[in-house]
């Protein structure tokens, strides 16, 4: 009996003290932001609820509205999620903002209009927030805060998890809801996505899936922000609650970050059917590159603002990572430095896809722009990775921006050949030049030229307007030919390097050997009807390629 005594009186000593020690902090209140805080938040919990009490933290309002006022700060600070972490409020008196350098102190930095103030020596929540708590309580709690009022029956009340019974059939209606309300959204966003987008007909295939996806991304989003909009209404206990706010906000974010990259998705497409109308073929090498880089910068800026979201200091953070992206770029010089050689060759365009280039011992087909290398393919046919920051200091021969294809050989005939048909045959050759359809026929040299060992040489000197190598090989082909039939008209023969035994007559064969020559009359007239009958080659070749594909891909 004496130790069920001596318990009960330790029991009420402890209130007792508990008590006093409330008491204490109670007659702190306005001493430290902690203790303006602590002192609205304490006395509005269920086991010490005193609204007389909590309005000691506001000033310069009749009794009636600081209990008031002190009650809607209460739900607009769990509405919003908002929990306060006692712990971290600062405890000295003369606490100052390290931004601002004023004597106040934000309990949230999203919530810039929730602050508390120093007026002479005491600290209370400011002017600013006790006259914005009517507006804040009516964003956090649009549809008001009479829903409780409606499940008072005891039954209604019995909590499972810490959660009352009828904030579970809330929770459950709402995620019914929300899954109806987005299915409604998604369908009803599609045909007013596609009219946003202007969809056309040519872009109906290509852009039908991406669009459908943004449509549903969108529903997603507004969905999410109607759950948050509607959720401070089942009155949840603060943690859990603010749980629930930062991750629907997060989820929110999530699907802005979706919907942005979807719609950069879109309008690349539009942007690479405008790139093929261009003539600049490194233009739809770029896009991709350009994509991705929007992506990646699309994250990053995300990613920070949720961080940002959930309380982490980004500017702490964004520091150490600007020293960690220091070291790692000392770390990965060749990366960056083949990063930015192809951000120069995108801006100086060197070349083109599909450009013959040679530089060192490299001599093909560009194929391949990439932000580390650039592929191309040799005439071998095997394919050469170039890191672009080497590409980027080299000096480069574009083949493929020529203008004009050089053509220069030298055409042998035998020493035997008149100086009439010799001047004949030039003079056919330059006609040759003359009524080809891919010749330049401003600039070339068909001469008499040297002396050889074994034959006249002469100078065969053009060029072709052809844009690809293939368009060069049908040209020469065409003028080769046209020599050779020319020649054979005229009875002129090629002469090769050989050492022969001359003869000049053979009584057994009754003559000489050498072949008469032609009277000028005779190689004029054969001549002129060998020159027409190339002009007939030449038309009916030109008619023959057109239509046709090229054999060989690429400028060459």
């Amino acid at each position: 009996m004496r130790h069920t005594k001596y318990f009960f009186f330790l029991i009420f000593l402890l209130s007792w003290l508990g008590h006093a020690q409330a008491q204490i902090e109670a007659e702190e209140v306005n001493r430290t932001p902690y203790g303006v805080v602590y002192n609205h938040l304490y006395y509005l919990q269920p086991d010490s609820y005193d609204p007389v009490l909590a309005a000691r933290s506001f000033r310069g309002l009749p009794p009636a509205e600081a209990r008031e006022a002190a009650i809607l700060l209460k739900q607009v600070l769990d509405g919003k999620g908002m929990y306060i972490d006692i712990h971290r409020l600062p405890e000295q008196t003369n606490y100052v903002d390290s931004l601002s350098g004023e004597a106040i102190y934000y309990l949230d930095r999203h919530e810039p209009l929730i602050y508390l103030e120093k007026v002479d020596s005491a600290w209370f929540y400011s002017r600013t927030t006790v006259r914005a708590i009517p507006d804040l309580h009516k964003e956090t709690y649009p549809f008001g805060t009479q829903l409780s009022t409606w499940f008072q029956a005891p039954a209604w009340q019995v909590g499972v998890l810490g959660i009352k019974l009828w904030q579970w059939l809330g929770l459950v209606l709402l995620l019914l809801a929300s899954g109806l309300v987005f299915w409604i959204l998604s369908r009803l966003m599609r045909p007013l996505v596609g009219r946003l987008a202007g969809l056309q007909a040519r872009h109906m295939d290509a852009l039908q899936k991406p669009l459908n996806r943004l449509a549903r991304l969108i529903g997603l989003m507004i969905t999410v922000k109607l759950v948050a909009y509607v959720l401070p209404i089942l009155q949840l206990i603060p943690r859990l609650n603010a749980i629930l706010v930062k991750a629907l906000g997060v989820l929110f974010l999530f699907f802005v970050i979706f919907v942005v990259n979807q719609i950069v998705t879109i309008g690349f497409h539009y942007l690479k059917v405008a790139a093929k109308r261009t003539e600049n073929t490194l233009d739809d090498q770029l896009l991709p590159v350009v994509m991705r880089v929007l992506r990646v910068i699309v994250w990053a800026l995300g990613i920070i603002y949720i961080l940002d979201f959930l309380g982490v200091n980004v500017t702490a953070l964004l520091a150490g990572i600007s020293l960690g992206g220091l070291a790692l770029a000392l770390a990965a010089q060749d990366t960056v430095k083949n990063f930015f050689g192809s951000i120069m060759i995108f801006i100086d365009k060197p070349f083109q896809i599909g450009d013959w280039i040679h530089f060192d011992d490299v001599d093909g087909v560009v194929e391949e722009v990439g932000v580390r290398s650039t592929r191309i393919r040799t005439f071998a046919n095997s394919l050469t990775y170039v890191p672009n920051g080497y590409l980027a200091n080299k000096t480069i021969d574009n083949m493929g921006l020529r203008v004009y294809r050089r053509f220069s050989t030298t055409i042998s005939i035998t020493y035997d050949t008149p100086p009439e048909l010799i001047n004949l045959f030039t003079e056919g050759i330059r006609e040759i030049i003359r009524v080809h359809p891919t010749t330049r026929k401003d600039y070339f040299e068909v001469h008499l030229n040297s002396f050889g060992e074994s034959a006249l040489n002469i100078l065969l000197y053009m060029f072709f307007a052809a844009p690809t190598w293939t368009d060069e090989l049908r040209g020469r082909h065409d003028i080769m030919y046209a020599i050779i039939k020319l020649a054979n008209d005229l009875g002129i023969r090629f002469a090769f390097p050989t050492q022969t035994l001359h003869i000049e007559e053979l009584p057994s064969l009754g003559g000489s050997l050498t072949p008469k020559p032609l009277r000028p009359d005779e190689a004029a007239e054969r001549r002129q009807d060998s020159l027409q009958g190339i002009k007939d080659y030449f038309t009916n070749r030109e008619h023959d390629d057109q239509g046709k594909q090229k054999t060989f891909g690429g400028d060459g």
